[in-house]
């Protein structure tokens, strides 16, 4: 949000409307006995300087203006008593001089004002900024703790109700299934550790793209949940920044994990490949389905999927129906490689 502009007064031509003034002051104080002070009327051609873009104006005017208040008293011989005319002519000068005196200081002071207005002006654009930057950086951590934390958490109750079902039918089965549980909430901890401390130079080397995307879909798939499905394109993860990758593997999370809480599907599969220039992923369950245009207003997760595709630069297609299952495509366009390379 820009602030508005500070307001400029209207430029006035200070210069003849003061010309303009003088001359008729002059002619009336030729033309008027003396003992009258018509010359106290150039006090407006100093104030009209208040308008004038240079300070310099000021003091050729006040120089004028005694000048003209000198010359008029010879223009126009005394003709009543000489001191009333030095006294009026004398008030007349230091009326100047103070006039102009309180121009100048007006004029410092209303630009001081502008200056300290737009300082003022500066702070709230900065404030704003930042504002904005926090809001922003909350919503980015809002999205990672919904697609990353909560959604690995799920993920080991859901193995662990896995292996509750299990062990009264094959117990060797349920107990071995518990490593895969710590491990993962392993993983988490240290995501939630990464979270509070701030970005961190990276002392262990991450899983690349081709390896952390089968994973995770491996990590996703339990025995009492639908069956999970990867055909990956290989060697993806040359074409991919490590922005764009974290994206793409939130983004199936997040998509994996709705499958499982809510598709009631058998089946679900993630295809990774390259096709005409774009990185397309696609997730897609022969679950129960829902209405797109209304499950967006209400989902946190699909709006995260949504502001991530965006973030990254990929197009985003939801598609499903009640009773027919659903499908998220994402196409990503990938950077054309010269010929030579």
């Amino acid at each position: 949000m820009n602030p508005e502009p500070v307001h400029k007064p209207r430029k006035v031509p200070v210069l003849p409307i003061a010309w303009a003034i003088a001359a008729a002051v002059l002619a009336i104080d030729v033309y008027t006995p003396q003992e009258m002070p018509p010359q106290y009327l150039y006090v407006l051609c100093i104030l009209l300087t208040i308008w004038s873009s240079h300070e310099r104006t000021l003091w050729w005017m006040t120089t004028l203006c005694t000048g003209l208040t000198i010359l008029g008293s010879y223009l126009s011989p005394p003709t009543f008593d000489f001191y009333i005319l030095l006294f009026n002519r004398s008030i007349a000068i230091i009326l100047f001089l103070a006039t102009a005196l309180l121009v100048h200081n007006y004029r410092r002071t209303h630009e001081q004002l502008h200056q300290l207005n737009r300082e003022l002006e500066a702070r709230v654009e900065d404030r704003t900024r930042d504002l904005s930057q926090a809001f922003v950086e909350r919503e980015q951590l809002n999205r990672d703790l919904h697609d990353d934390v909560l959604q690995s958490l799920y993920a080991v109750g859901l193995h662990l109700e896995a292996n509750r079902v299990a062990q009264p039918a094959d117990p060797a089965e349920a107990v071995g299934r518990i490593p895969q549980a710590l491990e993962q909430l392993k993983i988490t901890m240290k995501h939630v550790r990464s979270y509070i401390a701030g970005p961190q130079p990276a002392h262990e080397e991450q899983p690349s793209f081709d390896t952390a995307l089968p994973a995770l879909v491996q990590s996703m798939t339990i025995g009492t949940g639908p069956q999970l499905r990867m055909d990956m394109e290989p060697r993806l993860a040359a074409h991919l920044s490590h922005e764009q990758a974290e994206s793409i593997l939130l983004i199936v999370r997040e998509a994996l994990s709705n499958c499982l809480q809510h598709s009631r599907a058998h089946e679900g599969v993630v295809t990774a490949q390259r096709q005409n220039g774009a990185l397309r992923i696609e997730i897609r369950d022969d679950g129960v389905g829902f209405d797109p245009a209304a499950m967006q207003q209400a989902s946190h997760g699909l709006a995260n999927i949504g502001a991530r595709a965006k973030a990254i630069g990929a197009d985003l297609q939801i598609v499903s129906q009640p009773g027919l299952g659903v499908r998220i495509a994402l196409a990503l366009p990938l950077p054309q490689r010269s010929s030579g390379s």
